[in-house]
């Protein structure tokens, strides 16, 4: 592989989990093939930048609530609501009763319903009333929550069962199973940058949630028929705000 494929694959991968235009690649497939990169690459994107502002925001702003507000959104716009707006379609998807064939119908519709619309709502709350207890650790934290958040979702392609529609989803659970090594490294590495960061309590709370990732993953995999796209989205998202959550419970009952 020479370095214009090496480029050309960081391109493809920041292409498709962020907004930013770096051009190059926009073969999907090429990012599938190479998200487990993005255990590295994105973090420092979608978390570090956000939670830089958020930071120097400090200087002039006394208000946790609000830098915490402008700097999640900020890390929304950086994935260009992609995720949350598969947690969404999951959120609906689950509220009906009927077959896996319903289910998945449900998933491809674009309109939202009562349910899923909340579901949003209140994950958004969750993150940002998390984040205004974490500001003496604002970038430390945004930036872990990042990596676990992919961690997370590289990791549960690798156990994930290949849905019948051949999408997405099926691509990035097929690939990831070929490259159990690499997720294994990149997740470490992860591992390794959280530790440095916020020692024991980052790597606990890393931990318990790609466990508990990993458990809502298989759980919601079965009513789904396999690991569809959407619920990858759903992954990336729930696994940020509940590393926030777990985070601000932990500085809160420490300091």
């Amino acid at each position: 592989m020479g370095m214009r494929d090496i480029i050309d694959d960081l391109r493809a991968v920041i292409t498709f989990f962020t907004i930013i235009p770096i051009g190059g690649s926009h073969d999907v497939s090429r990012a599938l093939i190479n998200a487990w990169i993005a255990i590295i690459i994105i973090p420092p994107i979608t978390g570090l930048l956000p939670g830089l502002l958020g930071y120097y925001l400090g200087f002039f702003i006394h208000n946790g609530l609000f830098i915490a507000s402008i700097t999640y959104l900020l890390l929304l716009v950086l994935t260009g609501l992609n995720h949350i707006d598969g947690f969404a379609d999951i959120i609906d998807a689950l509220m009906v009763r009927g077959s896996i064939e319903d289910r998945i119908r449900v998933l491809k519709d674009p309109h939202r319903g009562s349910a899923s619309i909340a579901m949003v709502v209140l994950l958004i709350v969750l993150a940002i009333s998390s984040i205004s207890n974490l500001i003496g650790i604002l970038w430390q934290s945004l930036l872990i929550a990042e990596v676990v958040s992919k961690s997370s979702c590289c990791l549960c392609g690798v156990i994930g069962k290949e849905p019948r529609h051949r999408g997405l989803g099926w691509q990035l659970t097929r690939y990831s199973k070929e490259r159990v090594h690499l997720i294994v490294i990149t997740l470490v590495a992860g591992l390794m940058i959280t530790y440095l960061l916020l020692r024991l309590i980052g790597i606990l709370v890393a931990l318990v949630t790609i466990a508990l990732s990993v458990l809502i993953f298989t759980a919601l995999q079965k009513s789904l028929g396999g690991a569809v796209g959407d619920l990858y989205g759903f992954i990336l998202e729930i696994s940020r705000v509940i590393t926030l959550v777990l985070l601000s419970l932990l500085i809160t009952a420490f300091s």
